[in-house]
């Protein structure tokens, strides 16, 4: 198994992406930490202790803590949960994140914009934050920040979502050359248009929907992605296999 006896952190893993990631990290050998939202703003299904079940069935280790990624208290705790049961962190995987779909900029009011940023960007500058240094301490980590291609593509209704994973993207890069000296590789994944609940309400998935992946198919390029030396990359699941990550 690929990632036997590593400990990954997968934020916002009940559902979608980041359930489907820390499945399959738990399918080789990782003890997988799945971080909640107790009170999950979306409202959508799923729950951290199914993702943990499965996980479980399967042969693997998992445990669900709940934390609210917007919370600098919360994240502290969880992490500080994680060392003293597994003693290290060796992957942080940022996938927490919401969206405001296809609304325009001046009906977005200030609460729900500052709620999508404080998810989307200070959710995981807080795990970064706290997780880090425990990775400083070993000498090795890897943290993989989910991104989109909507950092780079803007749209109509995109505003908030796109402005936040612009930011996500950059704060990325900064962070690889501070975090470089230190072994510790910082890189961007762009899973690309997926089938989501959280894409199903999106005015334009509608005609693209045949085309996207499901969460499983996007997961294996965040596998692959933990077992690359390189750091300070933005990278595409599409490209997975074919510009990077062959030797896996």
């Amino acid at each position: 198994m690929k990632l036997e006896g590593q400990v990954a952190i997968v934020t916002g893993a009940s559902r979608g992406l980041g359930r489907a990631v820390a499945i399959a990290y738990g399918k080789e050998g990782a003890k997988v930490v799945v971080t909640y939202r107790a009170s999950s703003p979306t409202g959508l299904l799923g729950t951290a202790e199914e993702t943990c079940k499965t996980i479980q069935n399967g042969g693997g280790e998992a445990v669900a803590i709940s934390c609210d990624s917007t919370d600098d208290l919360q994240v502290r705790d969880m992490t500080n949960q994680v060392i003293k049961r597994f003693g290290k962190v060796d992957y942080l995987v940022n996938n927490a994140g919401i969206m405001i779909p296809g609304e325009p900029f001046l009906d977005i009011d200030p609460v729900r914009w500052d709620n999508l940023m404080a998810t989307n960007i200070t959710g995981s500058y807080l795990a970064c934050r706290h997780v880090l240094p425990h990775m400083i301490e070993k000498g090795q980590g890897h943290v993989i920040n989910i991104g989109s291609g909507a950092a780079i593509n803007h749209r109509a209704g995109g505003s908030a979502y796109c402005s936040s994973k612009a930011a996500l993207h950059l704060m990325s890069l900064c962070l690889a050359e501070e975090m470089e000296e230190h072994n510790i590789r910082i890189n961007v994944l762009d899973p690309g248009p997926l089938k989501s609940e959280g894409s199903s309400v999106i005015p334009w998935t509608k005609h693209d929907w045949h085309l996207r992946l499901a969460p499983e198919e996007a997961a294996p390029s965040v596998v692959g992605l933990a077992l690359q030396t390189f750091t300070g990359r933005v990278l595409t699941t599409e490209e997975y296999g074919k510009t990077w990550g062959q030797e896996n």
